[in-house]
């Protein structure tokens, strides 16, 4: 199990927990499998992310990162260190960081999908 943000979510994978709104309310039951009608509705509903059965962040962002040459990687994480000062210790500009990693990382995959075709 593990939680993934919602961008991360794709059809076919299993809740491991409930989808509650702010006020506690189950939107989407535990065990239920993800459609894309599911994941439109959570972004509706402000749901930022769920758990689900199977996967979790780092295993998403390895299987991102395979198909990326390691220079790629360290000259997107060279470019991120040269705007980001180091922020292990402020929780929100690490997430921030982290984000923008994920984006420059897909960006970059998918820059390099197009080019192999």
């Amino acid at each position: 199990m593990g939680i993934l943000n919602l961008n991360d979510l794709k059809d076919g994978m299993v809740l491991a927990a409930d989808i509650k709104n702010k006020h506690g309310n189950i939107l989407i039951k535990e065990g239920n499998t993800l459609t894309a009608k599911h994941i439109l509705l959570m972004k509706a509903w402000g749901i930022t992310e769920a758990d689900v059965v199977g996967f979790d962040k780092d295993q998403v962002e390895k299987e991102e990162m395979h198909a990326l040459s390691p220079e790629l990687i360290e000259a997107i994480e060279k470019e991120l260190r040269a705007v980001f000062p180091p922020c292990d210790n402020h929780p929100v500009m690490a997430e921030i960081y982290r984000i923008a990693r994920k984006l420059k990382l897909r960006q970059a995959a998918g820059n390099s999908g197009e080019a192999a075709s």
